[in-house]
């Protein structure tokens, strides 16, 4: 997952893994997605969509409770999922997941 230390490498070295990425999306990894089905909780109780987003520092979206402690299943089941370019890591080729291949 192009994120941290490794998305650094491939920005110093200039490799366009990225792009490779973008061109691999396939549209039936996303039902799918672990950021549909699940949420991640930070240490702190900060809600994340996914574990990829809680290592880049992307909660959930501003218009849903973004603490354990105020977590309410109905408005994060219908959230708007926040999204960047490492989404295209679970959504290339097969997909990935923490099981395999999505598809």
């Amino acid at each position: 997952m192009p994120l941290g230390r490794f998305l650094d490498v491939l920005k110093e070295k200039k490799l366009h893994y990225i792009n490779l990425l973008k061109e691999s999306f396939n549209p039936e990894t996303l039902p799918s997605l672990m950021c549909r089905h699940q949420i991640n909780i930070a240490w702190d109780g900060t809600l994340y969509d996914c574990d990829f987003n809680l290592a880049a520092g992307l909660p959930v979206s501003k218009k849903v409770p973004r603490h354990v402690q105020k977590f309410d299943q109905s408005a994060l089941s219908t959230r708007e999922i926040m999204t960047a370019d490492h989404c295209f890591g679970c959504t290339a080729g097969h997909g990935s997941s923490c099981g395999g291949a999505l598809v």
